[in-house]
């Protein structure tokens, strides 16, 4: 009974460490909700870039990254190149869209950008905008871009701001707008146009003072100020020429290497938050156990660094996996998942793994039986579903970006770990008596049963030997009355109504009890 009363209380005791530990993966897992959801959404923005569709509001775009892939190139190898240059160019319109909302996003800032095609006042080609930011619905004056992939950049530059003989430059219709370069070939690019305009305006000096033509000193003296305006409308794309190919070329992996960069800045900032949620708890319970003297300085300063460490590796991994799975959801075509991705749940699947990990390792190593399982496998379920909405009230109530969250959830996984195992404990003591019932029913059927046999039996036999009883008692009296001195028939008489009762008499006749009287040395049995 001792051995058996040790493994409750082991078990017991283990239950309860893996409750804590729960509560405490709960609670670095959602002290970067809020980073999941935020960076989920940014990963989200590549998504969209690629598939061309978003499916939270059910816009069509333009062109995505997939369709742009499916164009067409020259079937002359050296235009085939050309075709792939001027492709990868809307391809880096649609990355640097979505890099640019996903940043937004990232930041907390309301702006967004989009390209012209996607908008009804442009329409489709826009001859001068391809790119424009947007505020609450209302495009930001001063933000359109037309982004150019070329590859001689100074060449660009001339075709836009200097003015010929015989009228306007290819693309004049560019001045005024800012241009948008690859990242290549920004460096040095707004000094070049401010050079330029210089040595213009020195030749258009040195031409007016030889008295040479008006109209050729005002129009090198126009093309120098076209110049000086092209030099502050110089922006940089964000994307290098080869990165811009390389999204044509190989939209899938682009926009999974996006994802997987974006995801690892949530993981490093839920690390942050994880290990100081983590830390602070690992904290006040090392402390709380050197005031109990559970544990020394050393090993309480050893446990503190572990514990930290851990709960930075959990805040990491939340928010790394966390994000993708939160992007996934949202640009889903499920409505279940859609709905699902604006819960806490990305946040809890790390620490879902975990915690169904641990008791599916201690069900399979035999220290917890299947129906032991399946009860950690319900508490935990129903901890993880309350800490997700706390979470959400505690967030609400503590408007802090990761703290309001995480103390909501290890409430609500408290809360609801005490409750559910009251239910259990309650469920356990109604099975118990239920039990209990079963087998005081099934003992009372035997016994009603074995009474039914008893009875059975007992009308038998009085069926059968009382008859005889009273026949043989009722010849048994009649011989004692008679007056007849015959001795043996009365000893003969007497035996046998012995033996109808069980007893078996010393002597059946007088000649057997004369002959003991005279020889036998035995005891006289009355």
């Amino acid at each position: 009974m001792k051995n058996k009363n040790t493994s409750v209380s082991q078990r017991d005791n283990s239950e309860k460490e893996e409750i804590t530990k729960d509560i405490l993966r709960t609670g670095a897992a959602l002290s970067a909700s809020e980073t999941v959801h935020r960076f989920g959404s940014a990963n989200a923005e590549f998504i969209k870039g690629y598939t061309g569709v978003d499916q939270e509001t059910g816009q069509v775009f333009s062109k995505g990254l997939a369709k742009i892939f499916t164009h067409k190139l020259n079937d002359d190898p050296e235009k085939a190149v050309a075709n792939i240059k001027q492709q990868a160019g809307f391809s880096a319109e649609v990355a640097a869209t979505s890099r640019d909302n996903a940043e937004a996003i990232i930041h907390r800032s309301k702006i967004r950008t989009s390209r012209s095609d996607d908008l009804p006042q442009y329409g489709k080609n826009h001859n001068i905008v391809d790119r424009v930011q947007i505020f609450d619905g209302n495009i930001i004056e001063g933000t359109q871009t037309q982004m150019k992939f070329v590859g001689n950049r100074n060449e660009l530059f001339k075709n836009i701001a200097e003015d010929t003989k015989k009228g306007n430059s290819k693309f004049a219709r560019y001045r005024g707008t800012k241009l948008e370069l690859p990242s290549e070939q920004v460096p040095g690019a707004s000094e070049y146009c401010t050079s330029k305009a210089q040595a213009l305006r020195q030749q258009a000096e040195k031409v007016a003072s030889k008295g040479g033509p008006a109209d050729v000193v005002e129009r090198l003296r126009k093309n120098a100020e076209n110049y000086n305006q092209l030099a502050t409308n110089i922006k940089d794309s964000g994307l290098t020429t080869e990165q811009a190919i390389f999204y044509r070329q190989h939209p899938k992996i682009a926009t999974a290497l996006d994802m997987t960069r974006t995801s690892h800045r949530a993981g490093l900032e839920g690390a942050t938050y994880g290990a100081a949620i983590g830390g602070g708890i690992a904290l006040l319970q090392n402390i709380f156990a050197l005031a109990q003297n559970e544990k020394n300085l050393g090993e309480a300063t050893t446990d503190l660094a572990i514990d930290t460490s851990k709960a930075g590796l959990m805040g990491y991994g939340t928010a790394f996996v966390g994000s993708g799975i939160k992007s996934v959801m949202q640009q889903s075509g499920n409505t279940a998942l859609h709905a699902l991705s604006k819960t806490n749940a990305p946040a809890l699947v790390v620490n879902v793994c975990l915690s169904l990990g641990s008791s599916v390792k201690r069900y399979i190593a035999g220290d917890i039986t299947e129906s032991q399982f399946l009860a950690e496998v319900g508490e935990k379920g129903a901890g993880m579903l309350s800490s997700g909405m706390m979470a959400a009230l505690g967030q609400l109530a503590i408007p802090i970006p990761f703290v309001g969250a995480a103390i909501g959830g290890m409430i609500g996984y408290t809360l609801s770990s005490l409750f559910y195992q009251s239910a259990l404990d309650s469920a356990r003591a109604v099975e118990a008596s239920r039990d209990m019932l079963a087998r005081t029913r099934e003992i009372q059927t035997a016994a009603r049963e074995r009474m039914a046999q008893e009875q059975s039996s007992l009308d038998a036999f009085i069926r059968q030997e009382v008859p005889q009883l009273v026949q043989e008692t009722q010849a048994f009296f009649f011989l004692i009355q008679s007056k007849s001195t015959n001795v043996d028939q009365l000893a003969a008489g007497i035996n046998r109504f012995a033996n109808l009762l069980g007893k078996n008499l010393q002597f059946e006749n007088f000649q057997e009890f004369d002959d003991f009287m005279l020889n036998s040395e035995e005891p006289l049995k009355l």
